[in-house]
């Protein structure tokens, strides 16, 4: 028998399931992670702590559930939506991620207001202009702490630094893509219109890809670390928010 392994991280842990091919239910384990808010409107949080939860709820979902690393059909995670993860050319974060709910970037956000109105921002984004996106995040970034933007390869969302982990590929999905505010919901590509007024280079943004795409297999020694198979195919996955829409039909 094969099975789904699905994995969603949250804004307090990482909760693996398992599932049927047919979709029923089969365990679930959840592993904790703390968050750091600080300076009145500040959160973060450290992605490895995301990816120690990720191992260890894997291993204690496959052990609960006496189900071998080969019946695994397929890998794919759902995650908090909007987040900032710079990370280098081999997807090693270079600092802690700056959370959804953080709001330390509100003045690059009125910097974007000054030359973009919010009903034409809605119209490419389907967001508002608001320090809650990754695109702000980062414009924050380039400004307080340009050593590490300059070391910036790209910044991720945290379900995608966790297949950047397991399969050593840096990608994103439509859904998550579209919580940057700097992806055109028109034409299903990062706005060029928007990164410009930004300031910013669209080459930081991953290729964006549909949520059921296989973007990578699990490596070897991913293997070693989480208790699965070599090989096994990971999906790219979908953001929390969009993830759930679907779950509730």
């Amino acid at each position: 028998m094969k099975y789904i392994l699905a994995h969603d991280l949250g804004t307090s842990g990482n909760k693996a399931t398992l599932y049927s091919e047919e979709g029923a239910q089969i365990a679930s384990a959840t592993v904790a992670y703390p968050s750091r808010f600080f300076n009145g409107t500040w959160a973060e949080q450290e992605p490895e702590d995301w990816w120690r939860a990720v191992c260890d709820s894997t291993r204690a979902l496959l052990a609960q559930a006496d189900v071998a690393p080969s019946e695994i059909a397929v890998v794919s995670l759902s995650g908090q939506m909007m987040g900032c993860t710079p990370v280098d050319k081999v997807g090693r974060a270079l600092r802690p991620s700056i959370l959804y709910c953080d709001q330390r970037a509100t003045r690059e956000a009125d910097a974007l207001l000054e030359k973009i109105s919010m009903r034409d921002f809605y119209a490419v984004c389907g967001h508002r202009v608001s320090a809650s996106y990754t695109l702000e995040k980062l414009m924050w970034l380039r400004e307080h702490e340009p050593e590490i933007f300059r070391q910036t390869h790209k910044t991720l969302c945290a379900k995608d630094y966790i297949n950047a982990r397991l399969t050593g590929v840096l990608a994103t999905d439509f859904s998550d893509a579209s919580g940057t505010n700097a992806f055109d919901l028109n034409t299903f590509a990062w706005s060029e219109k928007i990164l410009a007024f930004a300031g910013i280079d669209g080459d930081l943004f991953p290729k964006a890809v549909n949520s059921a795409t296989i973007i990578g297999e699990i490596t070897s020694e991913v293997a070693r670390e989480t208790g699965l198979a070599a090989g096994t195919p990971v999906a790219a996955g979908g953001g929390d928010g969009s993830a759930a829409g679907v779950g509730v039909g």
